[in-house]
């Protein structure tokens, strides 16, 4: 493992790690700052990442835990080693590894005889290992309090604590504590996560540079191309347009230019992304490979405070278009063709990826169903213009809103078939909810069968929610959610805080978590938004509405990230900001309808409309309603028993549950009649 600061190119000494997980030498850092003269902060040499440094010392970065084991072999296998258990001074010997400590003759003497040291395990120095250095009993001890060792992990205040800790500052009536064998755990897993998800964002970043490399090159041969027709267009003009044909040569050259410096900005902005993803990977590799809990849990939220903004920052798919350059010539007026004669930038459409055939998985969160019923095929619909109040749907709306919405007709939901009932009746799912994920992979609660491969039980799960990252999120009644990966694998928890009766749940493109607090005597309606790690940010006070019901569909995100909630008795939509400012309602046009939940699909807002069976309240069909307000289409379900959670595919195929029913019922797409 490489062992040099790459500021001075000589051996580590004070290693120090950057929010962007890169490594230098404390006194490389102390000079980078005043070079930079960046008052609370430095920008990393290698990726341009800013690091804050409130106190301007870069003294208080966290040191390079594997770094300063791989020094400390290096020093053992130079015999530099001095008792670190003694004041004497004197040439260690042997390393103890239960007391983490270097020790001389005289003191390896007293390990062997002392009963107090009798379970104590010794190393030779010739014999010892990194991983003897990193020894999993290997624990810190306390700033605080002399002596004590840091044996637990704060959740509250993501810290090590000591015993002394856990009585004085950080009593368990306020703060959440656990062992660090157990805190470790879980980070452990944590970071197995992020570490899969940095490799494949990497490979992602890497494929676009080399698109990007391509790109470029492909503008010097169109600029050749360009080029020439300037050229043949110029030949059929002489001399009356020679002067015209230099400058035009001049021009194609001026844009070509601005078109390959925006190309290789973008080029150096993903070169910058892949190296910070490179050094992440890599410090969690080595971290995971070499660490101790203690060091996982050290350098724990600096690794998910960088991958989390290392995910928002780096690209998707899509690259920003560079335009196509092209000729035109109007031959019918040759008397004003010298002014007339214009390049003309023509916009490459963006690039998008898609399948004819998409393959829908049903799957309980955390287990599987089995293969003869977990899978179905749904043919993927031709492209659709998405909808803008430009597009063709559009001027469809405008002939509607003459007319009564209440008098449009209705349409029947096409059933295309159900899955997820299983052959043997006795293990039959009891399905409460349902949700698509970002891989097209359909998720279900089981009431009756809520247990998880992962860390812990599920405890009466009341909702679910999907995020664009991949994740899932389910909502306990207890209060409680847990995070699973795509496959079911728990990550992490956390408490709902400041909410009084959380109802519905969904997941921001930022990850953030949302979830909705219906009014009591004390608090207002609101959305209580919390980081993607699970701490609370802020509440967003919802004056404006004037009920939430219980369903678990009255929120849901827009593609601009505005929160839209549903308003039950005004029978309106009303649209904040992320920032909590109220932006407008929406009003359905031409007639009332009673909404039960709403769903933002394809850049449209879907109801989920109510229906009254028996005294209670159901869901009863679908209205595709456009941004304004205007009702473009309205559907029904075909079944006689009522319909108790909808949601929607990325082709806009309805998914329902049935009441009573095990399986999930799945229909043509409502955009395409």
């Amino acid at each position: 493992m490489e062992l040099q600061c790459g500021l001075c190119g000589q051996q580590y000494s004070r290693p120090r790690v950057l929010s962007c997980l890169h490594t230098f030498c404390l006194a490389c850092l102390e000079s980078l700052m005043k070079r930079q003269d960046r008052e609370g902060e430095v920008c990393c040499p290698v990726c341009q990442q800013r690091t804050l440094l409130p106190s301007s010392d870069p003294s208080t970065l966290p040191s390079d835990p594997i770094i300063d084991a791989l020094l400390e072999v290096k020093s053992v296998e130079a015999g530099a080693v001095t008792c670190t258990s003694c004041e004497e001074n004197s040439s260690a010997v042997c390393r103890c590894l239960d007391c983490a400590a270097f020790l001389c003759s005289n003191c390896q003497g007293a390990h062997r005889f002392m009963k107090c040291f009798k379970s104590h395990r010794l190393v030779e120095l010739e014999n010892l290992s990194i991983s003897d250095l990193a020894s999993p009993l290997k624990l810190l001890t306390c700033t605080k309090h002399t002596g004590e060792f840091l044996e637990f992990y704060c959740n509250t205040c993501d810290a090590l604590v000591c015993l002394k800790c856990t009585a004085i500052d950080h009593r368990r009536t306020s703060h959440q504590y656990v062992y660090v064998k157990d805190a470790a755990a879980v980070m452990k897993e944590r970071m197995l996560y992020l570490l899969e998800n940095g490799r494949k964002r990497s490979e992602e970043v890497r494929v676009q540079l080399l698109r990007m490399e391509e790109k470029i090159d492909h503008v010097e041969v169109e600029k050749m191309k360009v080029k020439g027709e300037v050229d043949k267009v110029f030949h059929t003009l002489l001399s009356k347009l020679e002067d015209r044909q230099e400058e035009m040569c001049k021009e194609v050259e001026t844009l070509y230019l601005r078109q390959k410096q925006f190309l290789n900005k973008q080029g150096k902005s993903l070169q910058l992304d892949e190296e910070r993803l490179q050094a992440g990977t890599r410090f969690v590799e080595k971290l995971m490979t070499y660490g101790s809990t203690s060091d996982l849990l050290t350098c724990g939220k600096l690794v998910t405070s960088q991958f989390d903004l290392l995910f928002k920052q780096c690209p998707g798919n899509d690259m920003k278009s560079s335009g196509a350059v092209g000729v035109s010539v109007d031959y019918h007026a040759f008397g004003n063709l010298l002014s007339r004669i214009q390049i003309q930038i023509k916009t490459v459409p963006k690039i998008e990826v898609s399948s004819p055939v998409t393959k829908v998985v049903c799957s309980a969160v955390g287990e599987p169903y089995g293969a003869e019923s977990a899978s179905a095929e749904v043919t993927t619909p031709p492209p659709k213009e998405q909808f803008s109040p430009s597009s063709s749907r559009s001027n469809l709306s405008e002939e509607r809103k003459g007319s009564d919405s209440a008098q449009m007709d209705v349409t029947e939901l096409h059933k295309v078939g159900s899955f997820g009932k299983r052959e043997n009746a006795g293990d039959c799912p009891y399905l409460t909810c349902v949700a698509v994920g970002a891989n097209g992979n359909i998720y279900a609660l089981d009431m009756y069968k809520s247990v998880v491969q992962a860390p812990g039980r599920l405890e009466k799960p009341v909702e679910l929610a999907t995020s664009s990252k991949g994740y899932i999120a389910v909502r306990e009644s207890n209060g409680r959610v847990q995070i699973f990966s795509d496959t079911g694998q728990f990550i992490f928890k956390f408490q709902l805080l400041k909410v009084q009766r959380p109802r519905s749940m969904a997941i921001d493109r930022k990850g953030h978590f949302l979830v909705v607090d219906v009014r009591t005597d004390r608090c207002p309606h609101g959305v209580v938004i919390y980081s993607s790690d699970g701490k609370l940010l802020r509440k967003v006070l919802c004056p404006e509405i004037t009920k939430l019901s219980a369903y678990t569909s009255s929120l849901a995100m827009s593609a601009q990230n505005h929160l839209l909630v549903v308003d039950h008795r005004a029978h309106c939509i009303q649209v904040y900001s992320e920032e909590g400012n109220h932006l407008r309602t929406i009003y359905p046009r031409g007639s009332r309808i009673y909404m039960r939940g709403i769903i933002v699909n394809q850049n449209k807002i879907i109801l989920v409309t109510s229906e009254k069976v028996r005294n209670n309240m159901y869901c009863g069909g679908l209205v595709v309603m456009a941004k304004d307000g205007t009702v473009l289409d309205k559907f029904k379900f075909p079944e006689k028993q009522p319909v108790v959670h909808v949601a929607l595919t990325q082709d806009g195929c309805p998914l329902a549950i049935l009441q009573g029913n095990s399986d999930i019922c799945l229909y043509g797409s409502i955009y395409t009649k």
